[in-house]
C-alpha cells in the first residue's frame, strides 16, 4: 500500500524556486508574534478559572492566530503596529489577573518572560531577542513535547483561519472562540504529559470539524447550494482583476462595489482556493467574474498578469521574488510596496484596473477546469459499492464520477478545496457501511492538511505527501508521524 501511495504522490516544487523554507529572521519574527499570542492565552484562561472573560482580547488572539508570516518583503511597520497590539493586550489580561490573586489572596502562576516592548523597540532589536529565546528552546530535552505543541500550533492557526471568515458573516460569533484560546494555550505547558496533549489534539479535531461545518453551512446559505461547473482558465481581451487567496467575502464586496460603481469592462479572475467561488451560483452567474488563472507558482501567476491584483486576507504563499506591479492587499500584515486595502474599499483597485494603459489580450493557459458537486450521484456510488477497503485520494482529480481501479484497488478521486464539504459526507458515509478508509493527501497544501487534523479522531488510515518547511513546520510532520501514525510520503 505505501509503495502504491509514493508512486503517485505529489512532490513539491519549491526547491526548483528556492522557496522551501522561510528565512530565519522571518522566522525568527514570527515567532515573537506567537509567543505574545501564547501568553495572552494563557492570561485569558486564567481568568476563565474566575469566571472573568475579555471578549475583545479573546476576539484579537483568534484573529492574530489565523496570521501567517512567510515572505521577508511584509510590511515592517504593519508588523510592528500589530505586534504592540498584542503585547498591550498581554499585559491588561495579565495584569488583572494578578490584581484579582492579590485581592482575593489567590496563589498566581505567571510567564517568565523577559520581552520588552516600547515605541524604539526596532525589528533588529526583536531579531536579536528571538534568536536568545530560540538558544534556549533548543535546551528543552523532551523535544516529542515540542513537535505536539508545533502541532496543535498549527492546527489552531488553520481553524482561526476559519473562524475569521465566519465571523465577517457573523461578528458576533463567538461559540468556539475560547476552545480554541484554552487548546492554544496548552503550548505553554512542559508540566503536562504528553498522552493528555495527544487527547487534547484529538478532541480538538471534533471542534475544528465543526467549525468547518458551520462556516460551510454558512457559505451555501449565502450564496447557493453548490453546482456542476466548468471554469475558464483563458484571458480574455480587456481590464481585469486578479484576485487571490481564499476570502469569498472579500470577492462579494469587491463585486458589489464594481455594480454600485456600473462599471461593465471589468473582467475578475480568481487565483489559489478562491476556484471555490466558481461552484457557487452567486459567483458562477456574475457576469464580471471569467475564470480562474493559477500555476502552481504565484510569482509566475502575478509577475505574466497584466492587470491590478487583489492579495486577500488569508493568502499564503511565497512571493519574495516577485517584481511588485499593481498589487493590492487587504492582509493584516501585508507586502512592503503593495497598497493597503483600509476599510474594505476597492476603489482605488478598481480605478487602477481601468486607467492601466496595457490590457489583457486572448490568451490560452491551460485547459478548461471541470467540478462535479453532486453528492448523490457519488452516494449512490458508495450505496452500490460491495468491497470493504476503498483508498480516497484527495487532490489528485477533480472528476469523481466513478470509483476507479488502480493495481486491483478501489480508488475515489477528490479535487481540493472546492469539495471538502462533499468529502467529508462521503466519509461519513463510507464509515457508516464500515468499509476500511486508506485517505491519500496527494498534495501537501494548508487546506489539505486541515482536512487530515479535522479527521484525526476517524478511524483512517493516513498518508501524506511531504510538506514544504515554509507552509508546515517539521516537527508538524514528526508528530503526525510517531504520535498520530500517519504515513509521510517522502
Amino acid at each position: 500500500m505505501l509503495n502504491y501511495f509514493k508512486k503517485i504522490s505529489k512532490k513539491n516544487t519549491c526547491a526548483i524556486n528556492s522557496v522551501c523554507s522561510i528565512h530565519p529572521s522571518v522566522h525568527n519574527l514570527y515567532e515573537i508574534l506567537m509567543d505574545e499570542v501564547r501568553e495572552t492565552c494563557f492570561y485569558l484562561v486564567k481568568l476563565k478559572e474566575f469566571n472573568i472573560s475579555n471578549s475583545l482580547i479573546e476576539n484579537q488572539c483568534i484573529e492574530a492566530l489565523s496570521v501567517f508570516l512567510i515572505n521577508t518583503n511584509f510590511n515592517k511597520k504593519n508588523y510592528l503596529n500589530y505586534l504592540g497590539k498584542i503585547y498591550n493586550s498581554k499585559k491588561e489580561v495579565k495584569e488583572k489577573y494578578l490584581k484579582f490573586c492579590q485581592n482575593y489572596q489567590y496563589p498566581s502562576e505567571t510567564i517568565n518572560s523577559n520581552f520588552e516592548m516600547d515605541n524604539k523597540t526596532t525589528i533588529s532589536k526583536l531579531i536579536e531577542h528571538a534568536q536568545n529565546n530560540m538558544a534556549k528552546k533548543e535546551k528543552v530535552k523532551d523535544k516529542s513535547k515540542e513537535y505536539l505543541f508545533s502541532l496543535i500550533t498549527i492546527f489552531s492557526k488553520l481553524a482561526c483561519v476559519d473562524l475569521v471568515k465566519i465571523k465577517k458573516f457573523e461578528p458576533d460569533y463567538t461559540e468556539y472562540d475560547f476552545e480554541i484560546i484554552r487548546f492554544f494555550a496548552l503550548t505553554n505547558g512542559y508540566s503536562i504529559r504528553n498522552e493528555k496533549i495527544k487527547r487534547r489534539i484529538t478532541d480538538f479535531s471534533n471542534i475544528s470539524y465543526k467549525i468547518q461545518e458551520k462556516l460551510n453551512d454558512i457559505l451555501e446559505k449565502r450564496y447557493g447550494k453548490k453546482e456542476k461547473t466548468t471554469i475558464n482558465t483563458n484571458i480574455l481581451n480587456g481590464n481585469s482583476i486578479l484576485i487571490t487567496g481564499d476570502d469569498l467575502n472579500e470577492l462579494e464586496n469587491l463585486l458589489k462595489q464594481i455594480e454600485e460603481k456600473k462599471i461593465e469592462n471589468i473582467n475578475i479572475y480568481t487565483n489559489a482556493q478562491l476556484i471555490t467561488a466558481h461552484s457557487y451560483p452567486y459567483f458562477k452567474h456574475n457576469k464580471h467574474i471569467k475564470g480562474h488563472i493559477e500555476t502552481e507558482n504565484a510569482e509566475y501567476d502575478f509577475s505574466n498578469f497584466k492587470g491590478a491584483i487583489l492579495i486577500t486576507q488569508n493568502f499564503v504563499q511565497k512571493i519574495d521574488n516577485l517584481y511588485r506591479g499593481e498589487i493590492f492587499s487587504n492582509k493584516i500584515i501585508s507586502f512592503e510596496k503593495v497598497v493597503d486595502i483600509v476599510d474594505n474599499d476597492y476603489s482605488k483597485l478598481i480605478e487602477t484596473s481601468l486607467n492601466l494603459n496595457e490590457t489583457q489580450t486572448n490568451t490560452s493557459y491551460k485547459e478548461n477546469i471541470k467540478f462535479e458537486n453532486d453528492f448523490k450521484k457519488i452516494s449512490s456510488l458508495i450505496e452500490n459499492y460491495k468491497n470493504d477497503e476503498i483508498i480516497v485520494i484527495v487532490g489528485n482529480s477533480n472528476n469523481f464520477e466513478k470509483i476507479d481501479k488502480i493495481e486491483d484497488k478501489s480508488v475515489l478521486n477528490f479535487s481540493t478545496p472546492s469539495q471538502n464539504d462533499i468529502l467529508y459526507n462521503t466519509l461519513k458515509l463510507l464509515e457508516e457501511k464500515n468499509i476500511k478508509i486508506s485517505l491519500f493527501i496527494y498534495q501537501c497544501t494548508l487546506n489539505n492538511l486541515h482536512i487530515l487534523l479535522n479527521l484525526l479522531n476517524h478511524k483512517i488510515d493516513f498518508y501524506l505527501s511531504d510538506c514544504s518547511n515554509f507552509l508546515v513546520n517539521p516537527h508538524v510532520i514528526e508528530s503526525l508521524k510517531n504520535d498520530f501514525n500517519i504515513q509521510i510520503l517522502t
